[in-house]
């Protein structure tokens, strides 16, 4: 009955914490390719996290120089996770408090590393992953376009919506492998 309030009570918290991070210019010619490490947060369903993780598997084989973190909503395993460095933060409903932002001491988990790519697989606006990837304070931050995403991420990628999620999901990929 509260939830969307709450909600919208989470993504004001989360603008108000923000609301004095600027981002600066980053160069767009490898910031995928020339990093260190990237998070990656999978979409919410286990069906899209699916369709996500075949999609990025593809592009992730030219970077095996990598550190990757997956952070998965789901108990079960994807195929984004089977790579040599790559470590898998699972979420629990107990990880997101009421305002749907994640707890502290989720936060402390993902954040143990630092990172120079966060990427939100997500369709629609998922206000703790989003989070996630501000949070992280990593130099590029790519996420779907959606209204009130320029909050959250520094590189948006605007997608034919009428398309179907694996298609959504393939272009991603292949976006993000441009760089």
């Amino acid at each position: 009955m509260f939830e969307p309030m709450l909600k919208q009570v989470g993504l004001f918290l989360a603008k108000l914490q923000f609301r004095n991070e600027v981002d600066t210019v980053q160069p767009m010619t490898e910031f995928f390719t020339g990093a260190r490490s990237a998070l990656i947060t999978l979409p919410v369903g286990y069906e899209e996290a699916i369709l996500a993780s075949n999609a990025m598997r593809a592009f992730r084989n030219r970077l095996q120089h990598l550190q990757l973190t997956v952070v998965n909503n789901s108990t079960r395993a994807t195929s984004l996770i089977d790579f040599p460095k790559c470590e898998v933060i699972r979420l629990d409903p107990a990880d997101i408090n009421r305002f749907s932002l994640p707890t502290k001491q989720t936060l402390q988990r993902i954040l143990q590393r630092e990172y120079d790519v966060a990427i939100d697989m997500n369709l629609d606006f998922v206000l703790h992953t989003a989070y996630i990837c501000k949070a992280s304070r990593a130099k590029v931050r790519v996420g779907f376009d959606y209204p009130g995403a320029d909050t959250f991420f520094n590189v948006l990628l605007n997608l034919d919506t009428q398309r179907s999620p694996q298609v959504l999901y393939e272009k991603f990929a292949a976006c993000v492998g441009m760089f």
